[in-house]
């Protein structure tokens, strides 16, 4: 590996961390921001759910940017741009600026994942691409320097048009879509304006797909979705973020409201789900580069579900001690899940298509991640009378609703994907 490399993996790998420590930090502050507020359920949904609103409406172009200017160029401002949104939502007086501060961060990070990953992905041949990609992601979930890179990673050549048309109709589909589920706590499910809004974002996706296969540069290229391999990773990557983030935000909450700890202990409760992360990340790498994606992304599936299946059996007896156990084999599942699929996504197109690629599993993770944390809000909070009066019975049934969603994606990796890297 070259020194270039190694600072284009430190650098991707602090994109990687601020992303991830973005969601985490608001699943743990979310109870106390509400509080602090006093936020209804509904608006505390939002203070969550504005990141990844922004985060699923932003995947494609912040995917395309780094095609067109080059991915270290793009992540810097986009850092950047992370940066002011976060400043903003630290020092926000009001519900409306908070929202807006942090869908101004989601935005940065929309940018972030696609380029780091991509800028990684292709300076790297793909015998040594998950070793590369685990490498990535271990230095995401630890604490990072910056350093500046002197990588050339713009396109040859000159730049496809870029997709206006297709991205205002795609942002009116998911902008439908998800504000009937980030409303519909409120609303009630069954009424005239949620109901309206589904069908409506439904069927504008349903077009916009249908106008991008007749393109001939579309901004998402849902073509790839013919491929077997493709079509496996985009179902797995979704139920992978809707395990992971409904566990981040809905563990933070059941610390704090059923076990009674504070903001800083419950950040601290969280950490044993992720002390072997980085070491799984590497290991997961290497082994995706010899026996492909199909086994590892089982494997940590499998586990995930047996870890979240422990916490939810032992969520009503609100004792720490017992939950350890799961959270430890969940710092040494999501790995895999995340780390081989990823690398066997690059395996699995052309150099070229990657950006695509790339941009459409966000998309549809980040979609998961909002969809995924709605829908558990109603498991637990039931009628949105408040995060306060939660039970841990119903905390018990979400956990098991995430371990049944990852058996789900185990499923998916089993019937579409291959033994071997494509």
């Amino acid at each position: 590996m070259t020194g270039l490399t190694r600072w284009a993996l430190w650098f991707g790998g602090l994109a990687f961390f601020t992303c991830y420590l973005g969601q985490t930090v608001l699943g743990v502050l979310q109870p106390t921001i509400a509080a602090d507020l006093d936020l209804s359920t509904s608006e505390a949904q939002w203070v969550v759910n504005s990141f990844f609103l922004t985060l699923a409406l932003f995947a494609a172009p912040g995917g395309r940017l780094g095609d067109y200017y080059g991915h270290r160029e793009v992540l810097l401002v986009a850092l950047g741009v992370f940066a002011l949104g976060s400043a903003s939502a630290v020092v926000s007086q009001g519900f409306v600026w908070l929202v807006v501060s942090i869908g101004v961060a989601g935005i940065g990070a929309s940018t972030l994942y696609p380029s780091s990953a991509a800028m990684i992905a292709n300076r790297v041949p793909e015998e040594h691409r998950g070793d590369a990609l685990g490498k990535y992601s271990a230095i995401g979930v630890g604490l990072v320097a910056m350093g500046w890179l002197r990588v050339d990673n713009r396109p040859v050549g000159e730049p496809e048009p870029f997709d206006t048309g297709g991205l205002v109709v795609l942002m009116a589909g998911l902008t439908a879509l998800l504000v009937a589920l980030m409303q519909a706590l409120s609303w009630g499910w069954d009424s005239g304006a949620t109901l309206t809004l589904f069908g409506v974002g439904l069927s504008v996706l349903a077009a916009f797909a249908q106008l991008e296969l007749r393109k001939p540069h579309p901004l998402l290229d849902v073509g790839l979705l013919r491929r077997r391999v493709v079509r496996g990773i985009v179902l797995a990557m979704f139920t992978a973020q809707v395990v992971v983030t409904g566990y981040i935000v809905y563990v933070a909450t059941y610390f704090q409201h059923v076990l009674g700890y504070g903001p800083l202990l419950a950040a601290v409760a969280i950490v044993p789900s992720m002390l072997a992360e980085p070491l799984f990340n590497i290991l997961a790498g290497r082994a995706t580069d010899r026996i492909g994606a199909r086994t590892p992304a089982i494997v940590g599936y499998l586990a995930t579900a047996l870890a979240l299946g422990w916490v939810a059996l032992f969520a009503d007896d609100g004792s720490y001690a017992l939950l350890l156990p799961g959270l430890l084999l969940l710092s040494t599942s999501i790995a895999p899940m995340f780390t081989s699929l990823l690398t066997g996504l690059a395996n699995a197109v052309a150099a070229e298509e990657r950006g695509d690629a790339n941009a459409l599993v966000l998309t549809v993770r980040w979609i998961g991640a909002a969809a995924g944390t709605m829908v558990l809000g109603v498991v637990i909070y039931g009628d949105g009378s408040g995060a306060a009066t939660a039970g841990a019975s119903s905390y018990a049934t979400a956990f098991a609703i995430l371990a049944a969603t990852a058996l789900a994606g185990a499923a998916a990796c089993a019937a579409l994907l291959r033994e071997r890297p494509t």
